[in-house]
C-alpha cells in the first residue's frame, strides 16, 4: 500500500545564548525556503495538528469529504475466526488468543492464456503460467515493457530544494489529516482498542488498486468493502473486476487500456486518480495499492 501524505517534520530552531538565530546549528533547517531573502513559516495545512488526548477522543475523528458511496460487502456463510490484523500480539498473553480452528477455501480456476482476457493475463499468479503454450502468447506492449524493466531501479533522489517543493505543493489526504491527529502509541499497541482504532480511521477510505488480477482475488475487495474501504480499480476494460461496482463492493471501475505504453497507462491512471472526488462518489485518493506483480510501479 502507498499512503499519499508527506512525512513531513516542522523544524524549529532556538536561539542561541546571544540572541541570534543559527540556521547551521540546526543542520540548515531554513536552506530551501529562500523567499525574498529572509526565512519564511512553515504555514502548510498540516504543520499544526493538535493531537488528542486519549483514545475516546481517537475514535471520535471524523473523516472529511469521503464520498456518498457505501460499500456493500457481501454476507458470506464462511467463518471469519482471525480476530487480529497487523500488529499481532508477540504472544498468548496479550487478552485474545487466536483460534486456530479456522476454515479454509481454496478454489483455483484455470485460465486459458490464449482466450482468456487481458486483465487476467497479467497476473503472473495463474497456473500454469509458464508453460511453453504462455510464452508463445501475444502480449501486450504494457506487460512486455514490465517484464524488461522489473525490478528497475528507483530514481535519483530529490535534492532538498525539490523535496520541500514537492511536500508543499501536495495537499494532505483525510487519512494523513486524522493520522496526524493520533499519538503513535494509541496506534501502535497491540490490543483490542489500538486494532478498532486502526480500523476505525481506515474506514470511509479511498484505496485505488492497479489492476484486478485473476477472479480468485475478489476475497481482498469483498475484505476492503468490509472494512469499509471505497475502493477504485483501475484495470483493462475486458476486466471480471467491473462487475462488482454493481454488487457495491467497489465504488468504482476506472478502464484503462493495458495493451498500451507503460507511459500512456501511467498517464491515464494518473488522471482518473487526480479526478477521484469530484463528483462527490469518493473522496480524493488515500493510498495506491496493487497485488499484481507487474502492476507494481
Amino acid at each position: 500500500l502507498v499512503p499519499l501524505a508527506p512525512n513531513h517534520a516542522t523544524h524549529r530552531c532556538q536561539q542561541d545564548t546571544m540572541g541570534g538565530a543559527s540556521s547551521k546549528a540546526c543542520g540548515g533547517c531554513f536552506s530551501g525556503l529562500k523567499t525574498s531573502g529572509r526565512a519564511v513559516p512553515d504555514m502548510s495545512p498540516y504543520s499544526q495538528q493538535k493531537q488528542v488526548a486519549n483514545m475516546q477522543e481517537a475514535m471520535a475523528l471524523q473523516r472529511i469529504s469521503a464520498g456518498t458511496f457505501l460499500p456493500s460487502p457481501p454476507r458470506s456463510s464462511r467463518t471469519v475466526s482471525v480476530d487480529w490484523a497487523s500488529p499481532v500480539p508477540p504472544d498468548n498473553t496479550a487478552g485474545n488468543v487466536v483460534p486456530l480452528d479456522c476454515d479454509f477455501e481454496l478454489t483455483i480456476r484455470e485460465v486459458d492464456a490464449a482466450q482468456g482476457s487481458l486483465a487476467t493475463q497479467l497476473d503472473t499468479d495463474q497456473p500454469g503460467r509458464a508453460t511453453a503454450a504462455s510464452f508463445s502468447r501475444h502480449r501486450s506492449r504494457f506487460e512486455m515493457e514490465q517484464i524488461v524493466a522489473s525490478p528497475g531501479s528507483l530514481p535519483r533522489p530529490m535534492s532538498v530544494d525539490e523535496r520541500e517543493a514537492a511536500i508543499r505543493s501536495i495537499l494532505p489526504t483525510a487519512t494523513y489529516q486524522m493520522l496526524a491527529k493520533v499519538p503513535p502509541q494509541l496506534l501502535t499497541s497491540a490490543d483490542a482498542a489500538s486494532q478498532s482504532l486502526r480500523r476505525n480511521l481506515a474506514k470511509g477510505a479511498t484505496v485505488v488498486f492497479i489492476s484486478a488480477g485473476l477472479p480468485g482475488k475478489r476475497f481482498t475487495f469483498e475484505r476492503a468493502a468490509a472494512l469499509g474501504m471505497k475502493v477504485v480499480i483501475i484495470e483493462h476494460p475486458d476486466s471480471w473486476s467491473r462487475s462488482l461496482v454493481e454488487e457495491g463492493i467497489v465504488a468504482k471501475f476506472l478502464p484503462v487500456d493495458m495493451s498500451q505504453s507503460s507511459e500512456a497507462v501511467f498517464e491515464q491512471a494518473l488522471a482518473h486518480i487526480q479526478s477521484l472526488g469530484e463528483d462527490g462518489q469518493t473522496g480524493a485518493v488515500d493510498g495506491i495499492a496493487t497485488f499484481v506483480e507487474l502492476s507494481v510501479p
